[in-house]
């Protein structure tokens, strides 16, 4: 029995509830986002996970090995992905949550295009048409000409190419090195970001742009209340959670193959959306994520019977 069916399963599963802790998070961030900066909820929210990324990979941490050819990808990769961080939360405080995970699916394109040329890993046609498929979903959910294409919506954009590069250059990290100190160099490098943008706020006051999204940029920190500082705890818990998850299954299946089942995360920004935010899903909505989900499982069976 070949073991790579079952990798790539238990893959799909890891990235799947990965989505739900990271949705959950940035429907925290956005709630936040009228009354704190991103560089205060983010610092503090990532500096929370590195204790918890040390308990958890202290013995790997020890025993590891790791060149500076490794050392260098984690960086570069931690960078990208915290940049993307950074462009979502721009975009996701002024249009809505689903909104702006619906533009951020284009990212499965940017990392299709991106792995044959700099990790050398062969894209099979059934995944093209998978994410084809996909994206027909999202310009379903998009509706071209609808309020969606706010110039705010550029940052989802940017967010989905520096994400998918950043998720490719997990595929270039040795297997050996485990998840838990790929995840704990990512919360590092998060919390390095925040903090020189955090300093760079004080360093050029702005005060107040009149966009959501650049107030959220640059507005100056303030003390939270007990309510929104539990929430940004919360947030640091569950991105402790969703970090080693998203990395296992990038490490363990072709980023091509794990990259479209990030589209679950339209299930839970309507679901937050809703329940949080107010914003109704409509009809055209539930139809494309319907397609998107569906072009995932088609790929997730197309692996299964290609590998068996």
């Amino acid at each position: 029995m070949n073991p790579l069916p079952d990798r790539r399963v238990r893959s799909a599963l890891m990235l799947c509830l990965a989505m739900v802790a990271a949705v959950s998070c940035d429907t925290i961030t956005k709630y936040l986002s009228a009354s704190y900066p991103i560089h205060e909820i983010s610092l503090i929210r990532y500096s929370i996970t590195i204790p918890i990324g040390i308990g958890m990979g202290w013995q790997a941490l020890r025993a590891s090995q790791t060149g500076l050819h490794e050392w260098r990808t984690l960086f570069l990769r931690g960078f990208f992905i915290a940049f993307a961080n950074l462009m979502f939360m721009m975009a996701a405080a002024t249009i809505s949550l689903a909104d702006g995970v619906a533009i951020f699916f284009t990212m499965p394109f940017f990392v299709a295009g991106i792995v044959p040329h700099l990790i050398g890993e062969r894209v099979p046609a059934y995944r093209w048409l998978a994410i084809i498929i996909g994206f027909v979903g999202v310009l379903v959910m998009m509706r071209p000409g609808s309020s969606v294409f706010q110039p705010e919506a550029i940052f989802a954009i940017g967010c989905a190419f520096f994400y998918g590069l950043g998720q490719v250059l997990t595929r270039k990290l040795d297997r050996t090195i485990p998840s838990s100190i790929t995840s704990l160099w990512q919360s590092a490098v998060y919390t390095l970001f925040y903090s020189c943008l955090s300093l760079s706020a004080y360093a050029v006051d702005f005060g107040s742009t009149g966009n959501k999204s650049f107030d959220f940029l640059v507005r100056l920190w303030t003390i939270p209340q007990p309510f929104d500082l539990g929430l940004i705890v919360l947030a640091g818990l569950l991105t402790s959670i969703q970090l080693p998850l998203a990395v296992y299954a990038y490490k363990h299946s072709e980023a091509s193959f794990a990259a479209p089942f990030e589209y679950t995360a339209m299930i839970w920004a309507v679901a937050w959306g809703y329940l949080v935010f107010g914003d109704r899903p409509d009809i055209p909505t539930m139809i494309g994520a319907a397609i998107v989900i569906a072009a995932g499982i088609y790929m997730l069976r197309r692996d299964q019977k290609r590998y068996a």
